[in-house]
């Protein structure tokens, strides 16, 4: 399935990278619940749209919300709870979001996408976030 994932992404991409500060190899983001998480998406182009998805084992790619750049305003699907994500600081080369109130089930590999048209996103590489009940140490 994560293979079929990296396929999709790759043929998503365009030849010029958006990426995010979500490159490389790095180890995964340990947070107890109840607690938050900020992840930051780098812009290397000007963009209208920045998206948040969240992919989960055996569940399909999940946007849950996105910014728009011209409105200054963040979005949130449906079935998301509004007051979960915050988007916050940014400029025309990044953007943060902050995840609140972390429960277990939130865990899953972040990924920002970019686009300039609302139809085609370019995909950072994602960071992966395990969240641990509350009470278990978290070691990043």
């Amino acid at each position: 399935m994560l293979r079929a994932l990296a396929l999709l992404l790759a043929f998503l991409a365009p030849a010029t990278q958006v990426s995010s500060n979500l490159e490389g190899t790095q180890k995964p983001i340990i947070r107890q619940a109840g607690s938050s998480v900020q992840f930051t998406c780098d812009i290397k182009q000007s963009v209208t749209y920045v998206h948040w998805y969240r992919y989960q084992e055996g569940i399909a790619l999940q946007r849950l919300v996105y910014y728009h750049y011209q409105y200054s305003r963040l979005m949130t699907d449906p079935g998301i709870s509004s007051g979960k994500y915050h988007t916050f600081g940014g400029t025309d080369k990044n953007r943060n979001i902050e995840v609140r109130s972390l429960e277990e089930r939130d865990s899953g590999v972040y990924y920002c996408a970019c686009d300039t048209s609302g139809w085609i996103k370019t995909f950072g590489r994602g960071t992966k976030l395990i969240v641990t009940p509350s009470g278990r140490l978290a070691l990043s």
